[in-house]
């Protein structure tokens, strides 16, 4: 196992001009961090997240609805079915692309498809306009602990004092098996109660909003826009808190256990006695 190595990081303070990879290369302790913390210490402090295809998809997404001058600066359309590096056909593509990412056409096509979809969207469209700063990266000093701590927003709308974030998903809609479920499972209320915190110790001003906008990936490209409740953003804050707490005395000990070393009763999914 390899131990990150993070690049320093910049000053305290909120910054638009950070390239991703600096950002995500850089010191401080993001929520991504803490969510890999919660499920053992050893796996944040040793080894790297995998780029996956749906991580890949979700950058062109992303791209696509909140940069769209940015698009084809990034990403070159190619017809070739598999990115095999060693064929001849992918290095000369990779020639024209020059610097820039390869995506199938199928899902350039499809990227835009989702893009008239969230900006068609009466709530969401109303979102993506006005003094909307994006790709925001912002590092602060978590008081109690000390710690060095960073973000990225998606984007934010600074006359609304608002955070948006944008989440492309398998189900957007509003019942507790749609987005609801991926809030909880993917702990979206860390994140949205861990920027609430950096954007007010950079800017000064208290967020009075964050809110998601969920699109879904297949046809018809439903999209959903959502404010989690108070006692889920409280409950975010009392979470990330308790990691903190916790990351800083790993730190401190320079001690970063894994999974329990005793042996632990282990009950199977309801699923499976089914």
């Amino acid at each position: 196992m390899n131990m990150i190595a993070p690049v320093p990081a910049p000053e305290p303070g909120l910054y638009d001009s950070i390239p991703e990879e600096q950002y995500h290369a850089s010191e401080g302790v993001s929520v991504s961090r803490l969510k890999t913390f919660a499920k053992a210490p050893a796996k944040a402090r040793y080894g790297q997240n995998k780029e996956t295809g749906s991580l890949r998809f979700g950058s062109l997404i992303h791209t696509a609805i909140l940069e769209p001058a940015q698009l084809d600066m990034r990403y070159m359309v190619t017809d070739l079915e598999r990115f095999d590096p060693r064929t001849a056909a992918y290095k000369e593509e990779m020639l024209k692309a020059n610097g820039r990412e390869l995506v199938k056409r199928a899902e350039y096509e499809q990227a835009l498809r989702i893009q008239d979809a969230v900006h068609a969207h009466p709530a969401a469209g109303a979102l993506l306009v006005g003094d909307l700063r994006v790709e925001q990266s912002f590092y602060w000093i978590d008081p109690e602990t000390g710690l060095l701590c960073r973000g990225r927003a998606d984007s934010l709308r600074m006359e609304l004092r608002a955070i948006v974030d944008l989440k492309s998903t398998t189900d957007a809609g509003p019942d507790p098996r749609g987005f609801a479920m991926s809030c909880g499972e993917y702990k979206y209320h860390w994140q949205d109660a861990y920027y609430r915190e950096g954007i007010e110790a950079v800017t000064g001003w208290t967020p009075e909003a964050f809110i998601f906008i969920a699109v879904e990936k297949e046809p018809p490209y439903l999209v959903g826009t959502y404010e989690l409740e108070p006692r889920a953003v409280e409950r975010g804050r009392e979470d990330v808190h308790e990691q903190l707490r916790l990351y800083a005395r790993c730190l401190k000990d320079d001690y970063w256990p894994g999974y329990s070393g005793q042996i632990e009763p282990l009950a199977m999914p309801t699923w499976a006695y089914a």
